[in-house]
Formats: C-alpha cells, sequence, structure tokens
C-alpha cells in the first residue's frame, strides 16, 4: 500500500469505529489529529483503531515501533500512515 492508500485506510478504520460506538462521526482527512479533533478518542480507542488497522494492512503495527517518541495528541491521520509504511517497510512487506 502506499501513502495514499493507508491514509484512506487510517480514515476507515476511524470512521468505522466511531459509527460502532454511538459517536458522531464529522469529516476526516489526512491533517486530522484524532486525539484531539475526535470525541472521546483515547488510548484504548487508539488500539480498537490499531487491531482494525492490522487487518487492512495485513501487518502486526505494535504502538510502541509506531508511535515511540511522538506526542499522542500531535499524531494526524498523515503522521499515522507514514509511520506504518515504515513499520511495513521494516517487516519485509
Amino acid at each position: 500500500m502506499d501513502i495514499k492508500e493507508l491514509e484512506n485506510a487510517v480514515i476507515l478504520c476511524l470512521q468505522e469505529n466511531l459509527e460502532l460506538s454511538g459517536e458522531p462521526v464529522p469529516p476526516i482527512t489526512k491533517h486530522t489529529k484524532p486525539a484531539s479533533d475526535l470525541s472521546g478518542f483515547d488510548s484504548l480507542r487508539t488500539i480498537e483503531v490499531l487491531i482494525s488497522l492490522e487487518d487492512k494492512v495485513g501487518c502486526d503495527l505494535p504502538p510502541d515501533k509506531l508511535f515511540a517518541g511522538k506526542k499522542f495528541e500531535e499524531l494526524t491521520v498523515s503522521s499515522i500512515a507514514q509511520a506504518i509504511d515504515k513499520v511495513n517497510k521494516g517487516s519485509g512487506k
């Protein structure tokens, strides 16, 4: 998957998670910061979204590798997609 496809996968997983939890689903773009822009988005919801993303991208996404050295509140859809790409390339996929 390229970065655009990864961004779309992140957006889709965020939307699905919000829908399943009964939260309103605002427009989500590559610039959206889930921790500050989405209602009720916390560390537990992050793990739920990561599990969903693992299914979509077909690789393990350990939070310690994805988010090492990054502030949770500053992560954007785009930066999450770039981190997934880096983990994917590191796993040989």
